[in-house]
């Protein structure tokens, strides 16, 4: 592996500042300062090393469970505060939440339930998981697994390559594509139901074209034979309200407007008339106005026997039709506009010439795109390949090559654990490079390798180091010695409760804890030397 380089936009600053852990699994109650550099976790195996990193997970959003909620405790809280980066502030602006300082909590109760607090204030798991995106990468002790898929090689690649981008638009075109493909393909083999659809459709276009509807035109048609077959009834009321009114010799009018008369003169002898007299020739206005509206009406009258017949003959059309179709006869003008809107889409659904322009559109488009993609992975995976001495090829597929001169096969066929664990922590560092992400988190990552394998990998998360925090569960001396600051996780039992610790480590007792790890239990001059050797290296 050649050394690590920083990344263009490192924010230094930015990082996890304290970590309060209560009543979470075996930890009673814990509260850890964090620093920036390379802050190493060491312990005997089964202490808790990894509580810590699954604290934070949950802090990240990852899915709680009631067997996190330490025996005799009703709940377990995680309180993780951080001095946000840039991308994280705007994030928290979006959602009008406070962004000089964040502090996540997560409270998770012993039925199962729990909550996430960001400042004090509710959030969902979603926005949780965001936020976590922009402030911490864990890089779990089986990542190396999944780097013998496929996906998952192409996704080291193209986060390596900032090309995450690129690839989402590629694999957007491809399913506009797939899913315009399907469509023609539907359409090719619904052709038969399409035209037989279009002909029932015509059929009962046809049908209510012959009604002739238009929107509004049933109302009027129920009120016109409503007037029309009472005619005789509205043709002798009418002409006896006239007549009473207006036409008779001694009329309504006449007899008001008499009236009317008197009182006018009798209030210029009593002003306390002047409202009555007012009111009587409003009245007299209002009475004569009927009497002409009355006149009017019946000059226009229209009762002619034949126009009713029309209008019943007309309305029993629309009946008849509305009955054919099974919808009310006040619906068959908007039915019409319906199954016009329903014929134009099925004629745009059968003109394949059309769907298949478009095909091949959409596949050419995501040809050109995908060609740029791979262009760009080749260039990245060469370099990928010269940092972690990983060969790879058009279709992403990291191949190793085992000797100097001897063909690369793929990873899965050739890679023992080991290697693998070797191969994937190389790319881990190599990749965390390029990410702006202000804290680093490896969790027993160099399981399955040693001596001075071990030795350079402590060395290059100590560079990894260099420009942002970088924590790391380790049960390696090699790795752990160069850390800038130790901590280490211990268990104890009472009798009744089982309880993990995490101490800070300094002087003589790092001296321990490395000497430790490099001859367990048995503590000798030797590795007490040796251990001291390392860390005056380091």
């Amino acid at each position: 592996m050649t050394g690590p380089q920083k990344p263009a936009e490192a924010e230094t600053q930015a990082m996890l500042i304290n970590l309060t852990i209560k009543d979470f699994v075996i930890v009673s109650s814990l509260s850890l300062d964090c620093t920036g550099g390379l802050t190493v976790l060491s312990g005997e195996t089964g202490a808790g090393k990894s509580i810590l990193i699954d604290a934070l997970s949950l802090c990240m959003g990852e899915r709680a469970d009631a067997a996190m909620v330490r025996e005799t405790a009703d709940s377990a809280q995680i309180t993780a505060v951080f001095e946000p980066n840039a991308t994280t502030r705007a994030l928290l602006a979006q959602h009008d939440l406070s962004c000089e300082e964040l502090v996540i909590r997560r409270v998770v109760y012993r039925n199962g339930k729990s909550k996430a607090l960001v400042n004090e204030t509710p959030v969902t798991a979603t926005l949780l998981k965001t936020l976590g995106e922009t402030l911490i990468d864990i890089h779990g002790q089986h990542a190396f697994q999944s780097l013998v898929k496929a996906d998952e090689q192409r996704r080291l690649l193209d986060s390596h390559a900032g090309l995450e981008a690129n690839a989402q638009a590629v694999s957007q075109l491809y399913k506009n594509w797939r899913a315009k493909q399907q469509a023609l393909e539907h359409m090719i083999s619904q052709q038969d139901l399409l035209t037989a659809e279009r002909e029932r459709l015509a059929w009962q276009l046809d049908e209510i074209d012959k009604v002739g509807p238009e929107t509004g035109q049933w109302e009027l048609l129920c009120a016109q034979q409503e007037r029309l077959s009472h005619a005789a009834e509205l043709l002798e009321g009418t002409q006896a309200a006239a007549q009473a009114i207006v036409e008779d010799e001694n009329s309504i009018f006449s007899q008001l407007s008499s009236i009317s008369h008197k009182i006018e003169q009798l209030s210029r002898k009593d002003s306390h008339l002047n409202g009555i007299s007012e009111i009587l020739k409003n009245a007299e206005i209002q009475l004569h106005e009927a009497g002409r509206e009355l006149s009017a009406y019946l000059r226009h009258l229209d009762l002619d026997p034949e126009s009713l017949a029309e209008t019943e003959e007309r309305m029993g059309r629309w009946h008849s039709t509305a009955r054919k179709l099974r919808i009310p006869p006040e619906e068959l003008a908007e039915r019409a506009q319906q199954i016009r809107q329903q014929l134009k889409n099925l004629d745009e659904a059968a003109d394949l010439d059309a769907a298949r322009l478009q095909v091949q559109a959409l596949e050419s488009e995501f040809t050109q795109a995908a060609e740029d993609l791979m262009k760009k992975r080749i260039v990245a995976a060469a370099a990928l390949s010269r940092e972690v001495t990983v060969h790879g090829c058009d279709v992403v597929e990291f191949k190793v090559a085992g000797h100097a001169g001897v063909t690369p096969r793929a990873l899965a066929k050739v890679a023992s654990g080991g290697e693998l664990a070797r191969i994937s922590l190389a790319i881990a560092v190599i990749t965390s490079q390029s990410s702006t992400i202000p804290t680093l988190i490896f969790d027993e990552v160099d399981s399955g390798i040693g001596g001075a394998v071990a030795e350079t990998v402590g060395k290059y998360l100590r560079q990894l180091a260099g420009d942002r925090q970088v924590l790391c569960v380790t049960h390696l001396a090699q790795v752990a010695s160069q850390g800038q600051h130790h901590w280490q996780v211990s268990k104890s039992f009472d009798g009744q409760t089982t309880r993990s610790q995490i101490k800070t480590l300094c002087g003589e007792e790092r001296v321990g804890e490395i000497a430790r790890m490099l001859g367990g239990q048995t503590i000798t001059a030797t590795t007490t030397a040796a251990a001291r050797e390392m860390l005056d290296a380091a």
